[in-house]
């Protein structure tokens, strides 16, 4: 195992229906306001925890693995400030030197991989697709993880990010994946550039369409056919992507197509099973 510094860079179940995609009454979003505060009550408490996050990467590179556990040891020798070890994102490295996972800060102050932050919920399911990033642009502010915490990098999982009022680009993403992967969507988490600036945004597939979606713009679009393809999105330079499962390494910085064929998958993440008591 190798070890690189920081790139710095469930709920109820309701039923909305909505059937004019390109305008949306005050009704409608007095019905929705309604929703998300009851699916915020429902939420399961245990999730809101980082403690459910703990798993392990495999690699797909050759055979072996790494444990949370591992990466929290590989932290606490080799990074032994704390501003440092919990400022930014970390890149994990196999000993092929091949980059495998990423972790991140969570609100506990420890490192999670990234794939364990969708956590896996689905606060109220939809009919129409584009409904969950209506819901976020709506319900969820956008301030700096140095606002709000005082640190450069922390990073909400699934649950907390719907729960809490605040967050930065990631905690948008990753509640906004999370979502469409529970309806039904191929949804993954990106991580990289937007106009030179660290960033990180979701990549949807529709219809055989791939759409960048970004739930911090905060304008509230109201159909899929208002959002920008990928491969015309010029300004986006994804360095790698996630779900819950997978982890994909881009295979050229310039290119914009998040067909798998254009990237390498490095690992898979499992979690670790809860130990039961009594």
């Amino acid at each position: 195992m190798k070890f690189i510094y920081p790139l710095i860079f469930l709920a109820a179940v309701v039923i909305i229906s909505f059937f004019d995609k390109n305008s949306v009454s005050a009704s409608f979003d007095k019905q929705l306001d309604t929703t998300i505060a009851k699916a915020k009550e429902k939420v399961d408490s245990k999730l809101t925890t980082n403690s459910y996050q703990a798993g392990q990467v495999n690699f797909l590179t050759h055979r072996g693995n790494i444990t949370e556990r591992a990466i929290h040891q590989v932290i606490e020798r080799d990074l032994h400030d704390l501003k440092a070890r919990s400022s930014y994102m970390l890149t994990w490295l196999d000993n092929q030197r091949n980059l495998v996972n990423a972790s991140a800060m969570g609100l506990d102050w420890k490192h999670h991989f990234v794939n364990s932050y969708l956590v896996g919920i689905r606060p109220f399911a939809v009919e129409n697709k584009w409904l969950p990033l209506y819901t976020l642009a709506r319900m969820k502010t956008y301030q700096l993880d140095s606002e709000q915490y005082k640190t450069v990098e922390m990073w909400q999982n699934s649950a907390q990010a719907f729960v809490l009022p605040r967050g930065d680009c990631e905690d948008h993403a990753i509640i906004l994946a999370d979502w469409l992967i529970s309806e039904g969507v191929d949804a993954k988490v990106v991580v990289g550039t937007y106009n030179t600036q660290g960033h990180a945004w979701v990549v949807a597939s529709l219809n055989n369409k791939q759409f960048i979606l970004e739930a911090t713009a905060k304008r509230q679009r109201k159909s899929w056919n208002h959002y920008p393809l990928a491969e015309l999105a010029l300004n986006y330079h994804p360095q790698y992507m996630f779900n819950r499962r997978d982890f994909w390494v881009n295979s050229a910085t310039d290119n914009q197509n998040y067909d798998e064929q254009h990237w390498f998958k490095r690992s898979t993440f499992t979690k670790r099973k809860p130990v039961k008591r009594g």
